[in-house]
């Protein structure tokens, strides 16, 4: 019983996080009333974006075969922390370069971007008005887009792109293209980028006054989005095909302990997909506590109650069996209130099952795997398949608008759930055990 009102409290800030990002997005329609008189002060379009170093790309280079790799930094206050996304391309860099620098053409091969105003122009940097619309809400604004692009005779330096979001119903925030040459017909597309919704419409700084992630997981949603739809049309026009992604749960093939350095950074994200069609969203996390610390926070569902959603609450609805034990769970709260049926299963010393019955993420499963890294710090890897549409019905319009937002949605429910087992570890007193883990 502990083991289960654990895992509902741990899911239910990730489902109400995202119904709280539809919810904020659907709410602030895009007019002047929505717009804060005067944003307050904010580091998003100055603050450095440092994204992954050729050493990180190369550490995480055997995770590209599965499809987009992130790494969602840790908060430094008072900074807003970034995202990183890589994919690789099999397309030239000049080819990529020339999907990303022509906004007025995005709605072409970006569904949710219903169009694209050039307000003015000077050499390679341009100021242009977007909008995005669904079926149930529109939002706007402003950007400017700076080409740079290697001197004549030096095309393997690559692009770069700077992209500065500055008003709208999304607020302020910066993103730093990189196109980065791997031969003639191929290269590999990197985005760091960030955004601070303190600047945005009403309703979007209220969901962002009440869960500081929201900035990450709009970020995670949007850019990842963008890279996967650049991806597909650059490949389109070479005459590329992706094979569909291949279906099934699996353990994916991950050297956790070789990726330590970057998890000092930040959660590793790796979104298993074939352009828009996602097979399945892992994360990867580290805590500073000792594997059996970690392990005995989990199974303690006292220990989550101050750092965890309040109004969730779990109802065992018959006896543990050799199969697991099914409960029904409940996240009460105005607009954004949720439930269905369940079952907990644990395989084994290092590996707990959850698979989704009833309810909002029907048919959804998620695995959850711990163990030690090099520096005695515990990891948990975790991969997840369910169709976060299930969730509200705000996010089915997002994906009805776009089905590329579903890896990026999805991805930040399950990076949700690493910190919310981060904040209640993070309040444990270290040790002389845990001292040398930093």
């Amino acid at each position: 019983m502990s083991l289960v009102t654990c895992i509902v409290r741990l899911l239910a800030p990730a489902r109400a996080a995202l119904a709280g990002l539809a919810l904020s997005l659907a709410f602030g329609a895009s007019s002047a009333a929505a717009q804060p008189e005067a944003p307050p002060p904010h580091d998003a379009l100055v603050a450095p974006l440092r994204g992954f170093t050729r050493a990180e790309m190369t550490r995480v280079e055997p995770l590209l075969g599965y499809g987009p790799v992130g790494l969602i930094e840790l908060p430094t206050p008072p900074t807003l922390p970034a995202v990183h996304l890589l994919a690789d391309v099999e397309a030239p860099a000049r080819v990529v370069a020339e999907v990303l620098s022509h906004p007025t053409r995005y709605p072409e091969f970006m569904p949710a971007i219903s169009s694209v105003n050039v307000r003015e122009r000077s050499g390679d940097t341009m100021a242009y008005e977007w909008q995005w619309r669904t079926s149930l809400f529109t939002l706007g604004g402003q950007a400017m887009l700076t080409l740079f692009a290697p001197p004549p005779g030096q095309e393997r330096r690559g692009y770069r792109m700077v992209v500065e979001q500055n008003g709208g119903d999304l607020g302020h925030g910066r993103q730093v293209w990189r196109v980065i040459p791997l031969g003639p017909d191929r290269c590999r597309l990197a985005l760091s980028a960030r955004i601070d919704l303190r600047g945005a419409n009403a309703v979007t700084r209220q969901m962002e006054n009440v869960g500081r992630s929201l900035s990450r997981s709009i970020t995670l949603a949007t850019g990842l989005a963008a890279l996967t739809r650049t991806q597909a049309e650059a490949e389109r026009r070479v005459g590329h095909t992706r094979p569909p992604a291949s279906e099934g749960m699996h353990r994916p093939n991950i050297e956790v302990r070789a990726l330590e350095p970057l998890l000092r950074r930040g959660d590793l994200v790796v979104i298993e997909s074939s352009g828009a069609s996602l097979r399945q969203s892992v994360v990867l996390t580290r805590y500073n506590r000792t594997e059996a610390q970690v392990r005995g926070i989990m199974l303690n569902p006292e220990a989550f109650a101050q750092a965890l959603i309040q109004g969730s609450t779990a109802t065992l609805t018959g006896e543990p069996t050799t199969d697991g034990v099914e409960f029904d769970w409940n996240v009460d709260r105005p607009l954004v209130g949720t439930g269905g049926h369940m079952i907990l299963r644990e395989r084994g010393p290092h590996l707990v099952e959850l698979e989704a019955l009833e309810g909002a993420m029907d048919g959804g499963r998620w695995l959850f795997e711990t163990g030690m890294l090099p520096s005695r710090a515990t990891y948990v890897l975790g991969w997840a398949e369910f169709d976060v549409g299930d969730a509200n019905f705000l996010l089915r319009a997002m994906l009805d608008a776009d089905e590329s937002f579903r890896g990026g949605l999805s991805s930040a429910a399950v990076v949700m759930l690493a910190r919310a087992l981060r904040n209640r570890v993070n309040r444990e007193p270290p040790t002389g055990v845990h001292l040398h883990m930093q």
